[in-house]
Parts: C-alpha cells; sequence; structure tokens
C-alpha cells in the first residue's frame, strides 16, 4: 500500500485519487438511471423550480415557493441550478455523485483528525510511521462509508440532495468546531472558527434541517475525545455551562413543543400508526440499519418500505423487544467503556445522534435507507476501533487484508446495485419483485411500463401496466394512487366504461383508510387534470371525494381550495365554492392579501357570485377590511357584475 501522509507539508494524494476512482467507478453505472418517486412532485414535475435562464425574477420564485412549502432553499437551488445549465437526469445524478465524493474527501479530514486523538502511538511506535498508519485507517473508513451498498439509493435517488448537502455542511461545521477547540487547547484564538462553525451550521439548516444535530456531535466529541480540555479552566466550566444549558434546552423543546405538537391524533391523522406505535418500529428499524450497515444484502434493501410492519406493542412482534434490549445493550456498553475506547465510544453515540430526528415522534415514515447516510459513518468507526484493538499486537496485514476484502464485497454489491439503479425498467421490475407487498413499487412499476408504451393500447406493456396497477391497488396497504392512474388511463381513452368500480375503491379507500401525502397528490392530480377540460374524469364523482377529504381533514387549505375550484369551474355550483372558499378563507392567515388575490382571480373569470362572497367574508373576519378601498372596488365590480340589466332585466 501507499505511503499516505494526508496532513503532512508535501502529501502524496494518490490514495485519496485512487479511492474516489473506486468510488465512482461502483456508483457510474447508476447515472444513467431516471427519476424516481419524490424526484416528481419536488423538482421534476414542479415548474417553479424549472429555472431557464439566469433573470433574478426566476431564482427569487426559486426561494419563494421553497419557503412556502419545503423550507430546502439551498437544495431546491440546486436543482434549479441543473435546470438552467441545461442537465439531464444524468447530470442531475452526477451532480449528486460530485457532492457525494466531496463529503468523502471531509470525512477523511474527519476521520483522520478522531483516529489521531483516539489511538495513542506505543511507546515503540515511531511518530511519523503512527500518522501514516492512521491515514491508512481513516483513508479506508472513508471509503467504506463512501462504497456501501447502502450509498446508491441516497446518491441516485435524486431528490436526496438535500441529505448530501445537510452532511456537508455538517462535516464543514465539524472540521472547524475541531479546529476552534484545538487553538483553544493550545491557547490561541479561537472565535473566528466557532463564528464560521456557527454560520455553517444555519447554512446547512436551509439544506435539511437534520445540520440541526451539529451541537450533538460536537458534544460527542467532547465527551469522547476533547473532554472540554482548554488551556483556561474558566474557559472549560464555561463550555460545560454551555452544554449543560443546551441539553436542558433541547430537552424542553421536545417536552413542551415538539410531544404536544406533534404526538396528537390530528398530527398522525394521515398514517396507519401513532406516535407510540412509531417509536416502539423504530426499535426494529434501528436494529436493522445496523445490520445493514454490516451485512448490506441486496435482498434486504428494498428502497421502498412502505409496507414495513408496525409495531403495535413490545411483543407485537417480538423482535420489537429484542430490538430495543439490543438497542439498549449496545448503548449501555459505549458508556462503561468510553474512557478505555472512545472511538467505540463515539461510533455508537454518533449513531444515535444521526438516528435521533427521525426517530423522534415526528409524524414521519418508518424506514428509509438515506436516513443511514450520516450514520453509517458511527458504525463503521465502531467496527473500525473493534478490529485496531483486535489487531494490535498482530501482523500488520492482517487489518489490511480484513480491509480489502470488506471493500472488494462492498464495491461488488454497489456496482451491482448501481447498475440496477442504471436500468429504468431493471430498478422497478427489481424493487417490485423484491418486495411484492409494496403498492408503491407496483405502482412505480406500472408507470415504468406505461411510459415505455407510450400510451399506446395495442402495446403489451401498455396492458402489464394497468394489470400492475389493479394489483397495487388491491395491496393492503395502498393508497388511492393506483386508482388515480387508472381514472387518467380510462379518460385517455375516452372509455368510461368500469370506471364506477374505481370510483367506489377510490371513495371506499377515502372514508376508511388514513389520507397521507399520496391521497392528497393523488386527489389533486385528478381535479387539476379535470379542470384543464378533462371532461372524462367524473366531476360529480370528484367532488365526493373532496367532499370526504374535507370533512376528515377540514384544516387542510388546498383541500377546500381545490374542492371550490371543481365546483365553481366544473359543477358550475357558486353556492358550493362560496362555501368552500370560506372555509379556505377562515384558514388563510393574510386574510386580505389572499381575499384580494382569489376575488381578483374570480372576476377574470366572470365567477362573480364567489367573488363578491369572498369579499364579503374577509370584512366580516376582519371589520377594519370595511374600510381596505381595493376590497371595497371589487366588492363593487363583482356587486355591478350580478346587477340586473336595464333593458333585460336579467342578470350578467
Amino acid at each position: 500500500m501507499a505511503a499516505f501522509a494526508f496532513l503532512m507539508p508535501h502529501p502524496d494524494k494518490s490514495p485519496l485519487i485512487n479511492a474516489l476512482v473506486l468510488v465512482t467507478l461502483a456508483l457510474w453505472p447508476g447515472l444513467s438511471g431516471g427519476f424516481i418517486f419524490d424526484d416528481y412532485p419536488i423538482f421534476a414535475e414542479n415548474p417553479a423550480i424549472h429555472v431557464t435562464g439566469w433573470h433574478w425574477q426566476e431564482w427569487q420564485q426559486v426561494w419563494a415557493w421553497s419557503h412556502i412549502n419545503i423550507q430546502r432553499p439551498i437544495a431546491m437551488l440546486s436543482y434549479a441550478l441543473n435546470y438552467a445549465l441545461g442537465s439531464s437526469t444524468w447530470g442531475f445524478k452526477a451532480t449528486n455523485l460530485a457532492i457525494h465524493l466531496f463529503n468523502t474527501v471531509l470525512l477523511l479530514l474527519l476521520t483522520q483528525r478522531l483516529l489521531l486523538a483516539g489511538w495513542q502511538p506505543r511507546n515503540a511506535d515511531d511518530n511519523n510511521q503512527h500518522r501514516r498508519l492512521i491515514g491508512h485507517w481513516a483513508l479506508a473508513i472513508a471509503t467504506l462509508w463512501a462504497i456501501h451498498p447502502l450509498q446508491v439509493s441516497t446518491v441516485m435517488y435524486v431528490v436526496q440532495r438535500m441529505e448530501l448537502l445537510g452532511f456537508t455542511f455538517v462535516l464543514l461545521a465539524l472540521l472547524t468546531y475541531w479546529r476552534a477547540r484545538q487553538q483553544q487547547i493550545k491557547g490561541r484564538r479561537s472565535w473566528p472558527w466557532l463564528l464560521l462553525c456557527a454560520a455553517l451550521t444555519v447554512t446547512g439548516y436551509y439544506a435539511k434541517e437534520t445540520a440541526v444535530l451539529m451541537p450533538g456531535y460536537a458534544l460527542l466529541l467532547e465527551l469522547t475525545l476533547l473532554r472540554f480540555h482548554t488551556s483556561q479552566p474558566a474557559t472549560r466550566r464555561a463550555w460545560k455551562v454551555i452544554y449543560a444549558m443546551g441539553c436542558i434546552a433541547a430537552l424542553a423543546v421536545f417536552t413542551f413543543y415538539l410531544i404536544p405538537h406533534y404526538t396528537t391524533a390530528a398530527a398522525y391523522a394521515g398514517r396507519d400508526y401513532n406516535a407510540w406505535e412509531r417509536e416502539l418500529t423504530q426499535l426494529r428499524a434501528l436494529s436493522q440499519y445496523i445490520g445493514w450497515s454490516v451485512l448490506p444484502l441486496p435482498s434486504q434493501l428494498h428502497f421502498y418500505y412502505d409496507n414495513y410492519p408496525i409495531s403495535r406493542d413490545l411483543l407485537h412482534p417480538i423482535t420489537t423487544l429484542l430490538g430495543g434490549l439490543f438497542l439498549f445493550g449496545l448503548v449501555g456498553v459505549a458508556i462503561a467503556i468510553r474512557h478505555r475506547r472512545p472511538l467505540f465510544a463515539l461510533g455508537i453515540g454518533w449513531f444515535f445522534v444521526a438516528q435521533s430526528l427521525t426517530s423522534t415522534p415526528l409524524p414521519l415514515e418508518l424506514v428509509f435507507e438515506h436516513r443511514n447516510y450520516p450514520s453509517l459513518f458511527g458504525i463503521l468507526l465502531a467496527a473500525a476501533d473493534l478490529i485496531w484493538l483486535a489487531t494490535r499486537h498482530a501482523d500488520r496485514r492482517i487489518p489490511i487484508i480484513l480491509a480489502g476484502i470488506v471493500l472488494l464485497n462492498f464495491g461488488f454489491l454497489t456496482a451491482v446495485r448501481s447498475a440496477t439503479w442504471g436500468d429504468r425498467l431493471l430498478l422497478p421490475q427489481t424493487l417490485a419483485d423484491n418486495n411484492p407487498g409494496s403498492p408503491r413499487a407496483a405502482y412505480d412499476l406500472a408507470r415504468r411500463y406505461m411510459f415505455m408504451a407510450q400510451n399506446n393500447p395495442d402495446s403489451p406493456l401498455y396492458s402489464a401496466s394497468v394489470n400492475e396497477l389493479k394489483r397495487a391497488s388491491a395491496l393492503p396497504s395502498a393508497s388511492i394512487m393506483g386508482e388515480e392512474a387508472l381514472l387518467l388511463i380510462a379518460a385517455d381513452q375516452h372509455d368510461q366504461h368500469g370506471t364506477s368500480i374505481w370510483w367506489d375503491s377510490l371513495i371506499n379507500k377515502l372514508q376508511t383508510r388514513s389520507m397521507g401525502p399520496e391521497t392528497y397528490q393523488a386527489l389533486d392530480k385528478l381535479a387539476t387534470e379535470r379542470l384543464k377540460g378533462r371532461t372524462d374524469i367524473d366531476a360529480q364523482q370528484l367532488a365526493r371525494a373532496y367532499d370526504i377529504a374535507t370533512k376528515r381533514n377540514p384544516t387542510r387549505l388546498n383541500l377546500h381550495v381545490m374542492y371550490a375550484e371543481l365546483a365553481g369551474a366544473a359543477l358550475h355550483d357558486p353556492e358550493l365554492a362560496v362555501q368552500q372558499w370560506q372555509q379556505a378563507q377562515k384558514l388563510e392567515k393574510d386574510v386580505a392579501g389572499y381575499a384580494k388575490r382569489l376575488a381578483g382571480y374570480l372576476l377574470e373569470n366572470h365567477r362573480n357570485q364567489e367573488a363578491r362572497a369572498v369579499v364579503i367574508q374577509a370584512m366580516e373576519i376582519q371589520p377594519s377590511l370595511g374600510t381596505d378601498t381595493d376590497l371595497r372596488a371589487l366588492q363593487n365590480q363583482a356587486e355591478q357584475a350580478l346587477a340586473p340589466s336595464p333593458s333585460t332585466g336579467t342578470l350578467h
């Protein structure tokens, strides 16, 4: 193995370059794949992100949309940049790969610092030789992290650029924090580095909220390696006070904000489980993540986990209790040996900190592979520390051989999985075959079949798509996306024969099953297409569906908006439209602004009765608006349009 001295004055960077090339080669086949799942609603089918030039207004629109809808503007701006540069799907995925490679370099730099602090040389060891040895280990850990099969879906699933960028800023912040603390230990000025660390953390939040975990990682460094050491005792006490206050504040936020706001029945209205069941299920999910990290078998990596079994109590299934015992035992061991094996304790703590936000009672989905992107490093670090301990007095070729074996296996599995992700038909087929109980996998396969059939009913792939949608719709955990697709296919063919079956199924699911994001997405798609003029979509049935949805979730603004649009523009029922507009207005914070925009839109479309009702209700909600000249003008315009004609005595 070539000498590695990344931190030396004249470093030989060839091993790092070779490692990056190896990672690139393993992931390269996946670049030819297409978009998948949330790629479509977040940016691929989102016109707000489709920037075509360099006009400030377009970029401001991207920022505004992100701030309102997803609050991750840095990631959204990066997608817009891809569009502005004319990127194909290959370009989007290549950008993700470039960020992943950059993260690999950052992780290598951090790992070197951690290993040098945690693995002290023996008395007989030469310091330069020890540093070179640490360089080898750090490069091996960073490469294994980068080339791990779990990373394929995170890198090639373009929407998870949010995860990649969030971790980029966390790593940069940790490197600056480490530099600041080393400066403090040496009695030098550290505040510029601490300010930079804070700025990087805040910036990372706008890529993904997981950047707020950076103080948690920093606390782990203090508890295991840094031990709050400084050149001044007063500074050491200050750090302890700061972290103690931070822990108290975090506990207070968790207790008095997160739990009351996010564990209610209303918060979990779109899920098939409650907050307690979600936390129980995480005992199994986290244990499974560790299993994937150590033994990433392709048959266990499904990407779609929408049919993941829910833990109803500790004994159902029994693996819930076993998973909990395993996790608590792991934490106990890490705490018990934290002084003797600080890197092992750091690795275990890192895993739990990385998973802490997505494992809280927030009403998130149960399992996603990309949640392991940061946490995988913790497992690899803990495993490396155990191997270092076991082979410290053995032949130094043994860890090299072990690393080589693991690297070859991971690289092979990653290349195979990446090749699957690079084949636009093989990927959905594989996902559906490996997890036949997943409605999302079935829907994704049906979508691919229909795309390849080019909506031609004479193509055998067209029939395969319809059959797959029917299978998806019948699965126990399926949303209404299958029915939505079948109804749109029938509308394309102007064939309403048999559609009552799909409407009945859709209505039944709305009445009996939880309504998650996919349900709202499907309803919105049907309503949007009907409002575009596709009259083969039954507006009466769709209104019935919206009536159920608005009654089950009366606080969702967009449901009332789309229902009102459907009632006014498709059903020509202004009274029903007014009723829904009024419900929407009650949910809107900016009553005046919303009423002006809405009334103006309705007047432009000659829906005068609705416009007048909107203005009148705005004045009822906020009586002070009675003197608003703009609203008064809109009201007068609506009333003049509704006034009887002098010549005919009829209404306009």
